[in-house]
């Protein structure tokens, strides 16, 4: 251990005792930070519509979402696939891994929606140009063939997820913000689906009037969770926990 921050594996070893943490929070507990959760990715969701027609600024501004998630608290889907950590070395038990990752899952949605209301009927989208941008972001979104969502949901979390490990790895809060900075600021740039804000995009989307469709709403936030899961639940935690915290550690 250094000064500045954690190694690779201590970084690993870090995210094993905090989702053993998760993993034991009590219910009510859970639902208030992953309701939190959901409307802090929402309010950085919102900031890069404001700042839509100009796309690295727009995805410069989304990150607070999760700077907030990591600093303020908040327990927050794509960041908590990498519990897998804790249960490949079984730590915590599959029904409790399952049961958080549903619980915070439903919590980020209705926390999500908390802000879309808020920001409509407060009128904020009365400007003609905002409404525009949410409904195309939603039009957009939701007609995407299935397996173009999944595999952008895989890209977006092995970002975000990776995020979430250099915050981990930082001792500071400035180290923190710029963890969460670089790698989410990439995937908004990039175009990745990510199912917490697409919670947030498709509802607001489709109450200013996009032509969106049950199925292409559903369809978007199914297949962007499995692909989120994958990406931050399956690929990051199985390569880095048999590198750094498996018999077969890398020495």
């Amino acid at each position: 251990m250094n000064a500045v921050c954690l190694s690779p594996k201590e970084t690993a070893a870090a995210l094993t005792e905090a989702a053993i943490k998760k993993a034991a929070c009590p219910t009510g507990a859970r639902f208030l930070m992953s309701f939190m959760a959901g409307t802090f990715i929402s309010l950085g969701a919102h900031g890069a519509i404001v700042t839509y027609d100009t796309p690295f600024l727009s995805a410069a501004v989304f990150p607070v979402g999760l700077m907030l998630v990591i600093l303020v608290g908040g327990e927050l889907f794509t960041g908590n696939c990498l519990m897998t950590f804790a249960l490949l070395q079984k730590k915590i038990t599959f029904k409790n891994y399952c049961r958080s990752l549903i619980q915070v899952f439903f919590g980020n949605f209705l926390g999500a929606l908390f802000i879309a209301a808020l920001l409509y009927f407060g009128g904020v989208y009365e400007r003609p140009a905002l409404a525009e941008a949410v409904r195309t972001i939603a039009r957009t979104k939701s007609s995407l063939p299935f397996w173009q969502v999944l595999c952008r949901g895989i890209l977006c979390n092995i970002l975000v997820a990776s995020g979430v490990w250099f915050a981990t790895t930082a001792k500071n809060a400035a180290g923190k913000m710029l963890g969460c900075w670089f790698p989410v600021m990439l995937f908004v740039l990039s175009g990745y689906e990510h199912v917490v804000a697409n919670m947030f995009y498709l509802p607001l989307g489709t109450a200013l009037g996009a032509s969106v469709t049950a199925s292409g709403f559903l369809g978007n936030l199914f297949w962007a969770a499995i692909g989120n899961y994958i990406g931050g639940g399956l690929l990051l935690p199985f390569v880095y926990h048999r590198a750094y915290l498996s018999k077969h550690e890398v020495k």
